[in-house]
């Protein structure tokens, strides 16, 4: 499968998937739609330009490994930002 497509398709994944989680706005569903349906076509154009010859193990091995970047990445954010979400929910107060 080509490397471009398969990345594009997982990003549009990740930012489809994550607008319809949180989405309150008939506008932001129809843009997590269209990311998904982006996403299906990436991964289209990706299996025809390799004419499905990428192999089904080597398919799953470049998903968990994209996964795992990701994952790391995400939990290396949530800890770098964890004290400024932390500083900005909690109410300093004061007695006077």
């Amino acid at each position: 499968m080509c490397p471009a497509c398969y990345i594009n398709a997982l990003l549009l994944f990740m930012f489809g998937s994550a607008g319809a989680t949180v989405a309150s706005n008939p506008i932001v569903i129809a843009l997590s739609i269209l990311f998904t349906i982006a996403g299906i076509w990436f991964l289209f154009k990706g299996y025809k330009k390799n004419q499905g010859k990428g192999g089904l193990a080597k398919n799953i091995k470049n998903t968990i490994i994209y996964v795992m970047i990701f994952s790391a990445g995400f939990v290396t954010a949530s800890y770098v930002t964890h004290d400024y979400f932390k500083q900005q929910t909690q109410h300093q107060h004061t007695e006077h």
